[in-house]
Parts: structure tokens; sequence; C-alpha cells
């Protein structure tokens, strides 16, 4: 199973000491099925200063995370399409390649977490200036042949039949753990 991350870099709602937002990179790990432990998965982040945001910088910092990970991920998403020329570049450099994509949940929800846990206590919080998560709506395009439907069907499963998805024949080839759909 290839091991993949989800990466975000961005301002954060906190100001330095000279009035200037405070950027963070955020990197954890893709949940690899249904059976998958959240908790234990890897994460890193590091803040950074408005004065050294470049594709450099973050490619350090990705260095960082690979060498306290042990091995490299085969590839990386992220969601802020603002973004997408310094990650990457820096992902690139790397020899990683890089999607922009909406499938982030495990970052999202850290990111909802940190907002409300960690931002608020740190020296400079500066509350409701920074909308961290905003996701732009894409322009629509064609479904993989996988999930296209040729025929429908109603049905209801329990959450426990969820862990036999590993088993199923699924075209697209990923799950993810059900408490990050809140159905644990």
């Amino acid at each position: 199973m290839s091991n993949i991350w989800e990466l975000d870099f961005y301002s954060r709602p906190i100001l330095d000491e000279n009035k200037k937002k405070v950027w963070e990179v955020l990197i954890c790990e893709t949940p690899a099925d249904v059976s998958s432990d959240v908790k234990s998965l890897f994460r890193y982040s590091q803040y950074c200063s408005a004065t050294q945001v470049n594709s450099v910088w973050l490619r350090t910092a990705l260095q960082e995370a690979i060498n306290q990970a042990g091995s490299a991920p085969t590839r990386i998403r992220f969601f802020r399409r603002q973004m997408n020329n310094m990650i990457t570049k820096a992902c690139q450099e790397a020899g990683i390649p890089a999607l922009a994509s909406r499938k982030t949940l495990v970052l999202n929800q850290w990111l909802l977490e940190r907002s409300e846990t960690v931002y608020p206590n740190e020296p400079g919080y500066q509350g409701g200036t920074n909308p961290s998560v905003r996701l732009d709506a894409p322009l629509p395009q064609r479904l993989p042949d996988a999930l296209e439907g040729e025929q429908w069907g109603f049905v209801t499963l329990k959450v426990s039949d969820f862990t036999d998805m590993p088993d199923w024949e699924i075209g697209f080839g990923e799950g993810f753990p059900l408490e990050l759909a809140q159905l644990d």
C-alpha cells in the first residue's frame, strides 16, 4: 500500500512581534483503509515567519518531516490551489509527486482541531481574522469510469459492515477510517 501524505502551508491567525502573519506547515499521513487508527498516523508541524515563506523553506521542512517519519511518502496531497506553485516546486525538488486534491480529510480535521485548541493559546492570536480552511468550488469534471453508476440501488449498511471494506472490489482503491465521518 502506498504511503500518502496531506500537506498544508499557509498563514495562521497569529501575528509575530513585528505584526506579521505567522505561517505554518502541517503534514499528516493519509489513512490507508477503514481499519487505520487515526491517532497513530504520522503528523508534523512547524511554524515559519512571513519573511521565510518560499519553496526552499518548505522543501527543508519537508525533508525534516521525512527524516522524522523514517521514509518519504509516495505522493503528497494538498487542497489550497493558491499555494499550488510553491508546494509543487518544493515537492518536485524532494522527488515526491504533489497533487491538488479535496481528499485531505485528516488534514482538514487537524486544522479545525488546531483552530480550536492550539492557535487561541499562542501569543499574537487574532481570532476570526483568517479563514484557514476554505475550499473553493472546483470546476465540474467527468467522473472516473470506476465511479460512474450504470444502475442505482438504495441499500442500508450497518457501520460494522464497513470493516469488510478492504475485501470489496472498488475501482478507486481507497477507504478511510469511519471515525473521520464520525461513524465509529
